[in-house]
């Protein structure tokens, strides 16, 4: 967990080289020292392995980061199968199935992937231990992904549901103003946009 913790402030600092390195070493380690057959481990070992992917990421390196996420999607299943975690297993990581897709959506929208974004997010259900903040982040990309591909109407549909789940945290989100924008400016603007433009102030 520490060396999770020192790949996010590299990350920060956007040291991406020294902040993969770091969570693919300790993954590694605890892969080596076989530390990841009980849940503690494996949530760890899952932190730092999405930690590492999304690193390859910020270094427009997609094709490595999906290979260690679909990597971390599978080693997610296997959480169902071991005894669950003492206390709270998101004191330790966010890892579950849920949020390593979650992750994978993100990732396909930020590289130009809006399809792919779309195919991964399609019939989501999200698993109980996944944060609220990990939910609108999830909503707003896939409202961001069918505005790529020119269905307005997905993308009210999924900005709607974000009201409902985070109203405040939406109005003051620059990426969701932005998505909003974008839709009224469009010559034809599709049923629902018109409450969720008035509702960020950016209605005619």
């Amino acid at each position: 967990m520490i060396c999770n913790s020192l790949a996010w402030a590299y990350q920060r600092s956007n040291r991406l080289d020294d902040a993969k390195s770091i969570a693919l070493h300790a993954a590694q380690g605890m892969e080596r020292d076989g530390l990841t057959d009980d849940a503690p481990g494996l949530r760890v070992w899952g932190g730092l392995t999405m930690s590492a992917a999304t690193s390859y990421a910020r270094m427009d390196d997609y094709d490595a980061a999906d290979q260690m996420m679909r990597a971390a999607e599978k080693a997610a299943g296997r959480l169902a199968k071991l005894p669950p975690t003492d206390g709270d297993g998101r004191l330790l990581s966010v890892f579950s199935k849920s949020s390593v897709r979650i992750e994978r959506v993100r990732l396909a929208v930020q590289h130009g992937r809006p399809e792919e974004a779309l195919s991964l997010a399609k019939g989501m259900r999200l698993s109980k231990d996944t944060p609220p903040s990990w939910r609108t982040w999830l909503l707003l990309d896939v409202a961001r992904a069918h505005t790529d591909v020119g269905n307005a109407e997905g993308a009210v549909k999924a900005l709607e549901s974000l009201r409902r789940v985070a109203p405040t945290w939406m109005r003051h989100h620059t990426l969701a103003v932005a998505i909003v924008t974008d839709l009224w400016a469009l010559p034809n603007r599709p049923a629902g946009l018109r409450s969720i433009a008035e509702f960020l102030g950016v209605a005619d």
